[in-house]
């Protein structure tokens, strides 16, 4: 499969996935891993998508990570290539020049939109977030919005896949988005969850959906939720 991002050919390669270990039943801080969750070591064992990327700048952070194949990884955003920022579009040249597969317009609600019936043996979003509270089927727009990527990756992960996601970690954002609840929703199994430290990641710079601004800056309770079926 190709794709073309202003005449750059794209491509993708499939290798073997493995599964995490940990597990845990809750949320609270007093039950988080000390670890922090490895990302680089999982994108070595297989495809791993990432969704809701912005700016692109996390998953290029993963593609130079030592060990770490490019031509395994597919880096993906919600808008359409004419609406990307200067940095949005510096980084994904830097991604398909490693060989990193790029795809915008992607609704990570709706993956068969964009891939069919195609499956991958990660898929990661950042810092979900619709910057709205106005309630969905009387529950915050972004406990809906996490639920319905789940349920949108059931269809995509192959066999021992993982579905991971960072968000704040705070009580605030605790009671949005309700990762428990929507695991149990999706069908997947309580999430283990892990400490996550931005500055880990070189180059990375988190981006607001609904600007290229950031929230997190500042910040330094943030948490990694690992999801298994």
């Amino acid at each position: 499969m190709t794709y073309e991002f202003r005449g750059a050919t794209l491509y993708d390669a499939v290798r073997s996935a493995t599964r995490p270990t940990a597990s845990l039943l809750g949320q609270k801080k007093l039950n988080k891993l000390p670890s922090h969750y490895d990302f680089a070591a999982r994108a070595q064992f297989g495809q791993m998508l990432f969704v809701g990327e912005g700016n692109f700048s996390f998953s290029l952070s993963i593609a130079r990570e030592r060990g770490v194949s490019a031509q395994a990884l597919i880096s993906t955003c919600y808008e359409a290539e004419e609406d990307l920022g200067d940095a949005a579009y510096s980084n994904a040249a830097a991604l398909l020049k490693l060989g990193v597969q790029v795809k915008t317009g992607v609704d990570a609600t709706d993956l068969g939109s964009s891939f069919g019936k195609r499956q991958f043996h990660s898929i990661v979003f950042q810092f979900p977030n619709l910057a709205s509270r106005s309630p969905l089927y009387g529950q915050n727009p972004n406990h809906v919005l996490v639920t319905r990527f789940l349920k949108s990756c059931t269809r995509h992960l192959k066999p021992k896949g993982q579905v991971i996601i960072s968000t704040v970690d705070s009580p605030f954002y605790e009671g949005a988005f309700k990762m428990d609840l929507a695991a149990q929703k999706a069908g997947f199994q309580p999430p283990a969850v892990y400490t996550f430290n931005p500055k880990h990641f070189a180059g990375y710079v988190h981006q607001n959906t609904s600007n290229e601004g950031t929230a997190i800056n500042g910040r330094t309770d943030f948490a990694t939720f690992a999801f298994s079926v």
